[in-house]
């Protein structure tokens, strides 16, 4: 049975680290045993009925210039980015799309950690098994990360499942999945638990973040969440939204890769919502991959499955050179970059990026850098 939250949550943000600790210092020590700190962005989350007694705590100390320096932000909910579901079973074509058989012999992304933020993925797969390293469930803390929805070991399939002689094969088939269990089996997911997830990918080292989710309201929380994860060398690979409509978030902040929906005729996915800081389009419309229940595989349609084809493309460039920095990594795919005929510049970003051109261009970086 899915977890409630029967308490109401907020994130309390703070203009620096010593705010942010003077708070805490304020707090009785039954509110500090049950927040959350994130020193990082200088946040915390805490309990409703714990913030009036910081506010009360402030009022009777005088210190209502404390309180003014406080923004507080509600504990909004975040939904998964998958359209349409269908039983049928095709070859992934979006794997040959995107050329990743041609590289395999070069890179496989071995050893590069990837974190699914998700349903949770399903690590007995045979398709996954010996990818699935580990991970954390934020959504319901007594559990494990079993996938109770479909949606995130459909996209660990398509990252790195199994390079193998059955089933399908993901992007980076040696890349290391772990799975961050934000979401409830409806496909929901709060602030509180993406923050803690994020926060978890950033302390285990974590190189790529796959977002396959997203809202139409900003929060402040999750972009200072996402800028110190990209302070900590981690990559982000967010979806872009299906509503045909402007970007969603995380997508829409620039410290994240914001990935549109391709289909197999090239053409940019009806669904797929659009805007100036859409990075890239990738395939996105009948996806073929793993599934936690019998046959064990599914075809889904969505910006959800565009975005982990291209956490699959960055784990095969860390693997070959683990030293690259999220902004290299950016660089080297918008020059791998090629553009659909007569899609419009907001609906495709720079294109589509393949796993050869990408390569191809970290082999260049490469030799100009051993020539200086």
């Amino acid at each position: 049975m899915a977890k409630k939250r029967e308490q109401e949550h907020l994130f309390l943000m703070y203009p620096n680290e010593r705010q942010l600790l003077r708070c805490y210092d304020n707090l009785p020590k039954r509110a500090k045993r049950r927040l959350r700190l994130y020193a990082r962005w200088h946040c915390l989350s805490l309990l409703k009925e714990d913030y009036e007694t910081l506010k009360s705590r402030l009022l009777i100390s005088n210190d209502q210039d404390e309180e003014q320096r406080i923004t507080v932000e509600s504990n909004i909910q975040f939904t998964l980015h998958d359209a349409n579901r269908a039983s049928k079973q095709t070859v992934p074509w979006g794997i040959s799309r995107l050329q990743a058989p041609q590289v395999w012999t070069t890179s496989e992304g071995a050893g590069v950690k990837v974190g699914v933020i998700d349903t949770g993925i399903n690590a007995h797969h045979p398709d996954l098994n010996g990818n699935v390293k580990g991970g954390v469930n934020t959504f319901n803390s007594t559990s494990p990360f079993v996938d109770d929805n479909g949606h995130g070991t459909h996209v660990a399939g398509t990252i790195a499942a199994l390079n193998n002689s059955f089933g399908v094969v993901g992007m980076a088939p040696r890349a290391e999945l772990y799975a961050l269990k934000c979401f409830a089996p409806e496909g929901t997911a709060d602030l509180v638990d993406i923050a803690q997830a994020i926060d978890w990918a950033i302390h285990h080292q974590v190189r790529v973040l796959n977002m396959s989710f997203g809202s139409a309201e900003s929060s402040p929380v999750l972009h200072r969440a996402i800028k110190a994860a990209l302070q900590a060398g981690i990559i982000m690979v967010a979806s872009a939204g299906n509503s045909s409509a402007t970007l969603d978030y995380p997508a829409r902040y620039p410290e994240a890769l914001a990935i549109g929906a391709l289909d197999s005729q090239n053409r940019v996915a009806s669904f797929s919502n659009y805007g100036k800081t859409l990075n890239y389009v990738a395939p996105g419309v009948d996806i073929l991959s793993t599934w936690p229940v019998p046959p064990g595989y599914n075809t889904l349609s969505g910006t959800s499955m565009s975005a982990p084809h291209i956490s699959g493309l960055c784990a095969l460039l860390l693997a070959q050179n683990p030293e690259l920095t999220p902004l290299q990594i950016k660089r080297l795919m918008d020059q791998a970059a090629r553009r659909i005929p007569r899609a419009p510049l907001n609906k495709q970003g720079r294109g589509v990026v393949t796993a050869s051109r990408l390569l191809a261009a970290l082999s260049k970086m490469n030799k100009s850098s051993s020539s200086c």
